[in-house]
């Protein structure tokens, strides 16, 4: 992804799991913003364009499989994993369908993030 700026919106309700994914994230200088509810989401995407979204399926306000939609309205490029512990087969299929580009279901390995990553082609050194 050359020099670019690569930034990261993890939208997940769980606060430990948005700081491990954040940790991980700045290693491989990707700048990270923790947003615990959809309707946040939707507020950052008026003005933020991320590389890459971390999105989990359950919240208080909604659905992360509904809000997929959203977000490659706001912009197509945007990469998206949906990172959740809903194993149900219509959320992954509705995932897919909406045009998600990884589905990892919890609990997963940072290994599996990293490697996600490199086939992503984003780098690991500093812009």
């Amino acid at each position: 992804m050359g020099a670019l700026l690569q930034t990261a919106m993890i939208i997940d309700d769980d606060p430990d799991l948005g700081e491990l994914l954040a940790i991980f994230l700045e290693k491989r200088k990707i700048y990270s913003l923790i947003v615990p509810t959809l309707s946040e989401a939707a507020g950052y995407l008026g003005y933020m364009k991320p590389t890459v979204i971390f999105l989990d399926n359950s919240f208080p306000d909604g659905l992360g499989v509904n809000f997929i939609r959203d977000i490659r309205s706001a912009d197509h490029d945007i990469k998206i994993i949906m990172i959740t512990g809903d194993s149900a087969t219509w959320i992954r299929e509705k995932a897919i369908e909406e045009g998600i580009d990884y589905f990892i279901c919890k609990p997963f390995n940072l290994a599996l993030i990293d490697a996600l990553l490199d086939r992503m082609n984003f780098r690991k050194d500093s812009p």
